[in-house]
């Protein structure tokens, strides 16, 4: 479809200044006068820029080898100056100041347009140039028939391009008219009848150019059949005109439901939205298809019917990505395809310093961490070792977490040396049991304990922890008053402990107070949790492989915290363990994929 539609004109005079006494003109240069005339437009109110105006135009001036040798934001500041350039040949460009056109949005134009003119010494030139919309405009109007139909009504118009947001038309409210850059539109019209029935249908007009103004016109027919388009010219503008007879009646039609984006695939979820009195439908012949928002070609992937609803898992997804998925069955001549619905997967971040091959020391305290991330955020991991370096009450100079360079599965690295030890100063003493941890050590609970606070801030759900650990399991040889009857006893093995979960806030725990320890199958906040079985923290050969998978208590809610805990000793919040107990840790790694579920 090729349409014009004009906007307004701009028009640049340039004329030269001669003065009346020849003496004062100068034979190697000519003279440049901006004489503006301009139209009458509306200031939008817009979303791009808050001072955003198209009706003020930036201007610029470029010689023949495509350099601005004169600019301005604001064309109405040079109509009184008088510009000096050499002889030659000029483009004159003039467009909307403050937006370059590449987003959508209600009462947005966009306007350009160019000229040439020649400067020649002693000469007077005239340019004019007529700037046009360089975007697409679009209005919705809805009949008073179907407002009577219908309870509520939208009309939801998409670009083609990535990126570019929907603009909503909502019927009863005044809006005006969205704008979008150049590239197809697909106008999706849904809604509520008075039975409390949701139906939609989708749209898609192609060919779409600069200048177009398309207005969709939605009102009630007795029959589903759509209407034609008609194209009206009135000298200055062409508008296409499509008009839409939406049925009161019941018809066959498809809807999306839910779409829940993880970052490597998505369950979606989908129904009959309506269905024609004595036709069935075969659930076998149900699918979904889906794309990339910039692909052309429908991947599909066979609906398994669940109730009323069918479901589906779109799997192989690229993390942080726009996809379009759609409803659909074929059989026969029967043929329906819901509206698209776009979404976007979710990143899949990596593990700060997952690899524990940075370690920096703050005053007597390491941490891991490398010195730039320290000073810039403070430290992802840490540890016991601010309870037994930092305070009056703490046992100075004892580190029970650190680097070690020795002792790694990646040569070249570094691990997390964790080392369980009776530490004492000031005449206390106390069990240590190393441990690393995302989160921040809170402060010291008198001499009997401390305070830490779990989980670092991340809203990504992964469905696995991997990594390696060595570990060699002591006898047990300190057991806090606190601990269980029936655990970790005096004489016993030591055990380690690795668990990981994903959390909607930060966790703290008194280990002074055992009413203060999480539970992790109860506590509200816990979205999915894992961790190593008993079986496998005990004393390995060398290097040992893990994967905890993350149970996830619910797949809809999203975390804001990843929690992961580590300990030489897994008992000791109860300052029970084994001061021959030494655990290593290295190369750990989130990993992306369908999680396991309750």
């Amino acid at each position: 479809m090729k349409k014009i539609y004009n906007i307004f004109a701009l028009l640049l005079m340039a004329v030269l200044a001669y003065s009346c006494q020849s003496d004062d003109l100068e034979e190697n240069v000519g003279y440049l006068r901006m004489d503006i005339e301009t139209v009458t437009m509306t200031s939008p109110q817009t979303r791009i820029a808050a001072d955003y105006n198209p009706k003020q135009l930036a201007v610029q001036v470029l010689n023949a080898a495509g350099t601005v040798v004169e600019e301005t934001d604001d064309y109405t500041t040079w109509s009184s100056k008088q510009l000096r350039l050499a002889p030659g040949t000029y483009t004159v460009t003039a467009s909307s100041n403050g937006f370059d056109g590449s987003e959508s949005g209600f009462d947005i134009p966009y306007y350009v347009g160019s000229t040439q003119v020649t400067i020649t010494a002693g000469k007077e030139v005239t340019a004019s140039i007529t700037c046009t919309l360089a975007n697409v405009k679009v209005s919705v109007n809805f009949d008073d028939t179907f407002k009577a139909a219908f309870k509520s009504a939208t009309a939801t118009v998409s670009s083609a391009l990535s990126g570019v947001s929907s603009q909503v038309f909502t019927m009863g409210t005044t809006q005006g008219s969205a704008y979008f850059p150049v590239a197809n539109l697909t106008s999706t019209i849904s809604v509520v009848n008075n039975a409390d029935e949701t139906h939609s249908s989708s749209y898609t007009i192609t060919g779409v150019e600069a200048r177009d103004h398309i207005i969709l016109n939605y009102k009630v027919a007795e029959t589903g059949t759509a209407g034609g388009v008609t194209v009206t010219v009135d000298g200055t503008e062409t508008v296409y005109t499509f008009t839409f007879n939406v049925s009161t009646e019941a018809r066959t039609s498809l809807a999306m439901k839910s779409v829940n984006a993880w970052g490597t695939f998505a369950y979606v979820t989908g129904n009959i939205s309506a269905l024609e009195e004595g036709k069935t439908l075969d659930a076998t012949k149900m699918n979904f298809e889906y794309k990339t928002s910039s692909a052309d070609t429908w991947t599909t992937v066979a609906a398994t019917q669940s109730g009323d609803d069918y479901t589906a898992t779109l799997s192989g997804l690229t993390a942080e990505t726009s996809y379009q998925c759609r409803m659909s069955y074929q059989d026969g001549n029967d043929s329906y395809t819901s509206a698209a619905t776009t979404f976007t997967t979710e990143a899949t971040p990596t593990l700060v310093n997952g690899s524990f091959d940075d370690w920096y020391k703050s005053g007597n305290t390491w941490y891991a961490a490398s010195e730039a991330y320290y000073t810039a955020n403070g430290s992802f991991w840490d540890s016991s070792n601010p309870g037994t370096t930092i305070g009056a009450g703490a046992m100075v100079n004892v580190n029970p977490t650190q680097g070690n360079s020795t002792i790694v599965h990646t040569a070249g690295g570094m691990s997390a040396e964790l080392v369980s030890q009776y530490a004492s100063a000031f005449g206390f003493g106390k069990f240590a049991a190393a441990s690393l941890y995302t989160g921040s050590f809170g402060e010291l609970v008198g001499t009997n304990g401390a305070k830490i606070n779990f989980g670092q801030p991340f809203t990504s759900r992964p469905s696995q922890l991997h990594g390696y650990f060595r570990y060699t399991s002591g006898t047990i040889d300190y057991r806090g008053s606190n601990t269980p009857d029936g655990v970790a006893t005096t004489g016993s093995n030591d055990l380690c402990s690795i668990y990981f979960a994903l959390t909607t806030e930060q966790l703290t725990v008194d280990n002074t107070k055992t009413s203060s320890f999480i539970n992790w199958d109860t506590n509200e906040a816990v979205i999915a949790y894992g961790e190593l079985p008993e079986s496998e923290a005990v004393t390995t050969d060398g290097w040992k492989e893990f994967t905890i998978n993350l149970n996830y208590h619910n797949l809809t809610t999203k975390p804001s915290y990843i929690i992961i805990v580590c300990s030489s000793s897994k008992y000791g919040d109860y300052f029970t363990g084994s001061t021959s107990s030494v655990m290593y840790l290295d190369d750990f790694e989130l990993v992306y994929g369908e999680p396991v579920s309750e």
